[in-house]
């Protein structure tokens, strides 16, 4: 691969990867499997956790995989590609186009998820240690309070430190990907405002509660 090559790959890569991020899973599989818009259902948004609320445990697991694996690919593939070359920033932004596909989906008018479940898949290639304490905390939080949406933000805010406490060079060689990590968790808190209002009025759904929803009789509208 020649050096002109390399950096139109490194240029168009992050498109690629923005475009593999905006495929909407939760909204294909409400669509295909109810004949719904999950955007119309529930809290409104097409990832996972609505969709498990809405339809089903099954299906809510069935989009977080997909959803986490469209995260991992991009990311895996291009550092495979890049894998004799200074890459780690051309990777980065790949991890930031495949996020900012699935948050801001182009084929769903850009409004999309709040990409906990695509970043798991970015960091489990890139920084698999504090992906797997950062899932624990998920886990733990979840457990306790059944909240999804607070283990969500707190993991997310254990991945930077973690990366921080953990990381090779946190503020030299890896500081691209600690400002990543810090990024992912912007977004991701940013995303989760609705969620932090209502946990702070005590009105948040807990995990195994189902909203309500007539799914069919949408399911022909």
């Amino acid at each position: 691969m020649t050096g002109k090559e390399t950096v139109l790959i490194q240029i168009i890569s992050p498109i690629i990867s923005y475009f593999i991020g905006s495929i909407p899973f939760g909204f294909l599989i409400a669509k295909i499997v109810k004949g719904v818009d999950i955007r119309q259902l529930g809290s409104g948004n097409p990832g996972a956790t609505n969709v498990s609320r809405i339809l089903g445990r099954p299906y809510g697991i069935s989009v977080f995989i997909l959803d986490m694996l469209k995260g991992f690919l991009p990311v895996f593939i291009f550092d495979r590609m890049f894998a004799n070359y200074s890459h780690s920033l051309a990777v980065i932004s790949c991890g930031v186009g495949v996020i900012c596909g699935h948050t801001f989906p182009v084929f769903l008018g850009f409004k999309g998820g709040k990409a906990a479940a695509t970043g798991c898949g970015v960091f489990l290639w890139l920084a698999p240690l504090s992906l797997v304490i950062s899932a624990s905390i998920w886990l733990l939080t979840v457990y306790i309070s059944r909240y999804i949406s607070l283990g969500s933000i707190l993991s997310s805010i254990a991945l930077v430190t973690c990366l921080i406490v953990l990381g090779k060079d946190p503020f030299g060689q890896g500081f691209p990907l600690t400002l990543f990590s810090i990024f992912i968790s912007a977004l991701l808190i940013i995303r989760h405002k609705s969620n932090i209002k209502r946990l702070l009025n005590g009105t948040e759904s807990k995990i195994g509660s189902k909203i309500k929803a007539d799914v069919s009789a949408n399911s022909n509208s």
